[in-house]
């Protein structure tokens, strides 16, 4: 029953949100929790120090129900509906304490709230300064993201409100603002979101109703003059990319980016960056210009990398840092590939990096044909990422084909075998395109039948490196 409790508590909600948080979080919520405007319960204030203490790690021999309950209540037997009752109005106090951080970091939002309450209370001498003062502070921002136009309509329909509130019979300016920021805003967001559309499709075969997008587009192209504003500009030439997917457009949609690259939001300007990479590796896959897409994407990554757009938390994913490797590798730099790991291995998370070097700098030996050094790199890898599995895993496979060691090959076939059918994390689609991996290269190395073999690679799916594996047939 302990081990029970103690896989409740680890994997509860609460210690799940507490995990999130950083030092500052910490600290500023035990403030939040003494404050009796939101707490005027002590006893969940001395469960937070509790939890504080055992953060951020948790670790199992710490999280016990029974033992931090003891702490809180030495002369009381465990009560197990009380400590659910303790954990789960802590855990309302933590989503009140995020909630209020997250309108807290929103500009304008608060101010739209105040002037809201102004114009209910009556206070007109401070509205008329909160209102001054936040207009200004919205004309000033170098933002013209969808953000931006939504924080523009908020300000026009709050200023519509106070005038219908005092009874001002001649409001046509602000209603005819409030439209206005209204049309730009609903067009920069539906021109987002069929542009998000069109590029999860090429993973997602999912079927979208994007009602009106038609009609819409045809009227943005028809009054450009009238909807100017960067973000629908760079939506509109994104959704034609993406859509019709010509050379001109694509080359218009990197002019727009670097136009307007300081008005968009870090967040949004990734999701753009995206969107355009995928584009890309849906000429790659379709076999169009490849030299040319392979260079595009790969510049695409080196600028967001050095803007630091395509940061996380000023970290860089291990997945970017791969997906840069490979292009690299791919377009034969090899010299500015290692300088490139070299560089910016320290700029992933601390756990991330030894995988990621040892990983990359495999991958990097084997495109220079040097498979023993690549090895050597692969066997120091030590597995802390599921993918760094799959793909440390895919190039020994690869590597042992390539030298002729077929027993180490073999052994290595059936224990990669075995560990896909087991492991329940990988997705099904994923791990049945390295079964079928696993299933061809066995058959190329046994197979005498090459004429079959080729017929059943092009017509298997889903499956990885089918490319690798046809050119591996057509040299046997």
């Amino acid at each position: 029953m302990s081990c029970i409790l103690l896989k409740f508590m680890k994997n509860s909600k609460l210690i799940t949100v507490l995990r999130t948080f950083d030092k500052k979080d910490y600290r500023d919520f035990n403030e939040f929790l003494v404050s009796p405007y939101f707490n005027k319960n002590e006893e969940l204030s001395r469960l937070y120090t509790l939890l504080r203490k055992i953060a951020p790690n948790f670790d199992d021999k710490k999280v016990d129900r029974r033992k931090i309950m003891k702490k809180l209540y030495p002369h009381e037997s465990f009560d197990d509906k009380k400590c659910k009752y303790m954990m789960n109005f802590l855990l309302k106090l933590l989503e009140r304490y995020i909630s209020l951080r997250i309108t807290e970091e929103r500009e304008l939002i608060q101010e739209y709230h105040l002037l809201l309450a102004y114009i209910k209370r009556g206070g007109e001498k401070n509205y008329n300064f909160i209102y001054q003062k936040t207009q200004e502070q919205l004309n000033l921002s170098v933002k013209r993201d969808t953000e931006f136009y939504y924080k523009k309509f908020l300000l026009s329909e709050v200023a519509n409100k106070n005038d219908k509130k005092k009874n001002i019979r001649n409001r046509e300016i602000y209603l005819q603002e409030v439209v206005d920021a209204f049309d730009v805003y609903y067009f920069a967001n539906k021109l987002k979101y069929a542009c998000h559309i069109l590029s999860n499709q090429r993973i997602i075969s999912n079927k979208y109703n994007i009602y009106f997008i038609q009609e819409i587009i045809e009227f943005l192209d028809k009054n450009k003059a009238q909807f100017n504003q960067p973000t629908i500009e760079v939506y509109l030439s994104l959704y034609h990319l993406l859509s019709i997917g010509t050379d001109n457009y694509f080359i218009e949609i990197k002019v727009l980016l670097e136009k307007y690259k300081l008005q968009f939001d870090k967040n949004e300007s990734k999701e753009i960056y995206f969107m355009i990479i995928s584009y890309c590796i849906k000429q790659l896959e379709k076999g169009n210009q490849v030299s040319y897409f392979l260079q595009e994407m790969y510049d695409l990554y080196q600028q967001g990398i050095a803007s630091e757009i395509l940061l996380e938390n000023n970290y860089l994913s291990p997945w970017t840092f791969k997906n840069v490797v490979k292009l690299g590798l791919r377009l034969k730099h090899f010299d500015i590939t290692e300088q490139f790991i070299d560089e910016n291995i320290n700029r992933l998370q601390e756990h991330f990096r030894s995988d990621a070097f040892h990983y990359n700098k495999a991958d990097l030996y084997y495109y220079k044909n040097e498979p023993h050094q690549a090895l050597d790199f692969l066997i120091q890898v030590e597995f802390s990422d599921i993918y760094y599995i799959l793909d440390t895993k895919k190039l020994m496979l690869k590597i042992y084909f390539d030298i002729d060691e077929y027993d180490a090959l073999e052994s290595l076939i059936a224990s990669f075998r075995i560990y896909l059918k087991r492991n329940k994390i990988i997705s099904e689609n994923k791990r049945d395109s390295y079964l079928n991996f696993i299933k061809i290269i066995e058959k190329i190395n046994k197979e005498k039948s090459i004429e079959n073999l080729l017929e059943e690679i092009e017509q298997t799916s889903p499956i990885v490196d089918q490319k690798w594996l046809l050119s591996k047939l057509k040299k046997s």
